[in-house]
């Protein structure tokens, strides 16, 4: 074939075809014709583009109208057909959700109409939010795909302002997916007797990946979710997968993920010393909320399908409660003074929280070290209790009084508690708390 610009110059062809138009809709291409699809679909909700488009488009509109009147038919962009989770077009969250996976799906379906049986799909997805995950996933697998692999590859600096205090992640996930030809005979089953069921499955691949993608030095967000898709590879290849009578969804690959992960981050951390399943449940649910999202605010379900692929129930909790069962509990966040005091304060319950999860509408945190109660603090009932009064302690009178509180609270576990503070320092996002905790760290010789 000749090059394109001799083509053209003899007044041939050009040896390729521009289409623009609907995704979901594409009546100029014949069924399973395509060999390759090569897709960048919207992340969810991290961009309006039509919303963003539309200063642009006024203003082209005045200027180019006359030279391409079919392009600016309109007073204002389309924002009805755009595959974006926008609550404001949609009424509320769910419902932008639930847009979203039909206009992903219809998509999706106008791809495999148009693919060869033996082509190839290929996407890439940067988000961090679990609820984005689910929805593009389940649309993906409702459409008769199956993920075949999935790698992370580096798309944005970690200085980019529009990635500021946003929920996208700095690594962009491809995957390659295949048509699901025929119908499976029988649901598979999440659990199975020898490590057979999918949940053993998935824990496997996510273990693969994460010495796969060890080299590539991710950050904890990025190698998260960077699993995410080889646990929903694995999700996808066993559809549909039944746990009992329950369907399980792509959330709740994506949280054994997200366990498998945290388990890892704490076992290289503390070099092998400690492991999730040796802490009592609230130590175990906070430190796994600790090492994916920080201090930070995060949805509270999912923090809530977290908790259920941990096994561990979160409960509100009220006074001095005291941790009984595989539980965490959970404070309703409140304003005035109660979030923060200084040392001499009254040791009163209304002068923090005892509990380690904090509640603020739909959202949930963990509590700093300053917000807890001192009657909990000076009387823990957990290790993650012992390792805030540390810190306390250390802030009151420097390193006599914190190992004078370790001692008299940890006598026979004091390096597990000490493991659990490295974990702090090695996660925390705030300088100040790293250098503090390292500070401690240095001060009992490790």
């Amino acid at each position: 074939m000749a090059p394109l610009h001799e083509n053209l110059k003899q007044g041939g062809e050009p040896p390729l075809n521009i289409l623009s138009g609907d995704a979901a809709h594409l009546p100029e291409i014949a069924d399973r014709t395509v060999d390759l699809v090569c897709m960048d679909p919207p992340y969810y909700n991290n961009v309006q583009y039509a919303e963003l488009s539309d200063y642009f488009y006024v203003w082209q509109k005045r200027t180019l109208k006359d030279l391409y009147p079919d392009l600016f038919t309109r007073r204002l962009t389309d924002k009805q057909k755009e595959a974006v989770a926008n609550p404001a077009r949609d009424g509320s969250a769910k419902e932008a959700k639930a847009a979203y996976e039909r206009l992903m799906g219809e998509i999706f379906a106008e791809c495999r109409r148009t693919l060869k049986d033996d082509g190839l799909l290929t996407l890439m997805f940067t988000h961090k939010s679990q609820t984005a995950w689910e929805s593009f996933i389940q649309s993906l697998i409702d459409s008769g795909w199956i993920i075949t692999s999935s790698f992370p590859v580096s798309s944005e600096f970690s200085s980019s302002t529009h990635q500021l205090d946003m929920a996208s992640a700095a690594s962009s996930i491809f995957l390659s997916c295949r048509k699901r030809l025929g119908e499976p005979e029988a649901p598979a089953t999440w659990t199975g007797l020898g490590g057979g069921g999918v949940q053993h499955q998935v824990r496997r691949a996510v273990e693969a990946g994460l010495e796969e993608f060890a080299p590539l030095k991710l950050n904890p967000v990025d190698r998260m979710v960077a699993c995410y898709g080889r646990a929903l590879r694995v999700l996808s290849e066993n559809w549909p997968v039944l746990d009992g009578d329950d369907p399980v969804s792509p959330i709740r690959a994506m949280n054994e993920a997200s366990r498998v992960v945290a388990e890892r981050q704490v076992r290289e951390i503390t070099a092998g010393r400690l492991s999730v399943d040796d802490l009592d449940p609230e130590t175990a649910m906070a430190l796994t909320l600790f090492g994916i999202w920080g201090l930070i605010e995060f949805p509270f379900h999912e923090a809530l399908n977290l908790s259920k692929s941990l096994n561990i129930q979160m409960e509100n909790k009220s006074g001095g409660y005291r941790p009984a069962g595989h539980l965490i509990g959970v404070n309703r966040e409140t304003g005035g003074g109660r979030a923060r005091r200084k040392p001499g304060d009254p040791l009163s319950e209304s002068a923090g929280y005892p509990a380690p999860l904090l509640s603020k509408g739909s959202r949930l945190r963990l509590a700093r070290p300053e917000e807890r109660s001192e009657n909990r603090l000076a009387n823990p009932q957990t290790d993650w209790d012992i390792l805030q009064g540390t810190i306390q302690e250390y802030r009151r009178g420097d390193l006599p009084l914190a190992r004078a509180y370790l001692e008299r609270h940890a006598p026979d576990h004091r390096r597990k508690i000490l493991d659990l503070l490295k974990v702090w320092a090695a996660e925390a996002d705030d300088p100040d708390l790293k250098k503090e905790g390292e500070s401690i760290l240095f001060g009992f010789n490790l």
